[in-house]
């Protein structure tokens, strides 16, 4: 049963990518992205907990069966979207946009050299707490500022656009390299070639594709040794990284399993037994977490906010530190088997917003660069990533392609004298 369930799994997965790979530009698509994530985080955790016999029984099977629904509904609420985000585009003014970007690129800057300044090993944690998360959320801004470039750039490489994109790549890029953020890398990529596609119609080539999925698949689980290097202070050289053993690290991962399927497995277990769904209102929790100030407005203030859920944690297994549930562990926390629909929505709004950035609209076409990589980590870490993403956006970014939006007044022409 679980050896099928596999099968089903890898199945879809390839058939959403060789989709993708074969269809011209929709190696850009959510589906596409969504399985991509899918192959590489999730499915060679697999194998090594298929016959683990301390998970709950029928526990890894439910999961899988979960997991497959959850994966398809993204094909199905990307095809059922049939309408764009805006009915027509906006016109945006490129110097307007371009000072918007340099603005943000420079308050995001600032954050990041702070943050580039902490100890080492709390750079590279992927648990953060107190300041540091005031600074990762600030630092934000440098991204935003990072892909109203790059989309400039590409519709037209001035030298203001190049100054930009260039400052904030040295920022970028240093911080990929120290902190070995896997997903901060490959946000760096997307949003290139996101910016190239929609301005340039321009798409990678398909080798480069199947390779880099294939290197996602066996360098994920060799992440934590390249941290290793980093929390020692030091800067991964060609020599360190020749040293990580690629191959037997995945070979570990397959014939022991991952710990994030594991995490799934035994919270949707403990809810499925105790029948605790919290019906979405841990999103709203999340959120007074993330965005209400306790320095501000006070600790008992701030609890006062959240909404009392059912537990879903078993006192007798805990997680291992960093780790994630997955984003289908969560989504069946809040409905049950049917939380799906998690996935069928955020589906059908990239989908909205993917209609009018083909349409030409630069603030779609910005805002889905900047939606597709936490749109991933529904997958992979929890649902609430890409709601947080788009509020983060509303606040920043928002007020920028305002800015951008407005048109410059005239001076009034002068009638001619009779």
């Amino acid at each position: 049963m679980n050896e099928a369930l596999i099968l089903a799994f890898a199945a879809l997965c390839f058939f959403l990518i060789a989709e993708g790979v074969l269809r011209r530009g929709a190696v850009y698509e959510y589906p596409f992205l969504a399985a991509a994530m899918m192959t590489a985080f999730i499915l060679p955790q697999l194998p090594g907990l298929a016959d683990n016999v301390f998970l709950p029984a029928d526990g890894f099977a439910k999961t899988l069966a979960f997991s497959i629904v959850c994966l398809a509904a993204v094909p199905i609420g990307w095809r059922l979207s049939d309408r764009p985000l805006l009915s027509t585009p906006i016109p945006l003014d490129e110097t307007r946009l371009l000072t918007a970007a340099a603005t943000l690129s420079a308050i995001g800057a600032g954050f990041y050299v702070v943050i580039s300044r902490l100890p080492p090993e709390t750079v590279v944690s992927t648990a953060l707490s107190g300041p540091t998360v005031i600074y990762l959320f600030f630092s934000k801004m440098l991204v935003f500022g990072f892909a109203i470039a790059a989309l400039c750039a590409a519709r037209r490489p001035s030298a203001v656009a190049l100054a930009i994109l260039a400052c904030d790549a040295a920022l970028y890029l240093d911080r990929i390299v120290v902190t070995g953020k896997r997903g901060e890398a490959f946000e760096f990529v997307l949003i290139i070639a996101l910016a190239v596609w929609f301005q340039m119609r321009r798409a990678l080539p398909r080798a480069l594709v199947i390779l880099t999925v294939l290197v996602g698949v066996i360098g994920l689980s060799s992440t934590e040794d390249y941290r290793n290097i980093t929390r020692r202070g030091q800067t991964p050289g060609l020599e360190d990284i020749a040293k990580i053993d690629f191959i037997g690290n995945f070979e570990t991962l397959l014939e022991s399993g991952g710990t994030e399927f594991q995490n799934a497995v035994m919270r949707m277990d403990v809810v499925s037994r105790n029948q605790s769904f919290d019906y979405g209102l841990s999103h709203w929790n999340d959120l007074v977490m993330s965005y209400v100030p306790a320095q501000i407005v006070g600790d008992a203030f701030k609890r006062s906010l959240l909404v009392v859920t059912p537990g879903a944690v078993d006192r007798f297994y805990a997680a291992n530190y960093g780790t994630t549930d997955t984003g289908m562990a969560d989504a069946f926390g809040s409905f049950g088997y049917l939380g799906f629909v998690k996935f069928f929505a955020v589906a059908w709004l990239m989908r909205c917003i993917y209609r009018s950035a083909e349409s030409g609209d630069a603030s779609c076409q910005i805002i889905y660069m900047l939606s597709a990589l936490p749109a991933m980590h529904v997958f992979s870490h929890h649902t609430n990533w890409i709601v947080t993403a788009w509020i983060q956006m509303a606040m920043f970014l928002g007020p920028a392609l305002l800015y951008a939006g407005r048109r410059r007044r005239r001076a009034p022409v002068a009638g001619r004298a009779a």
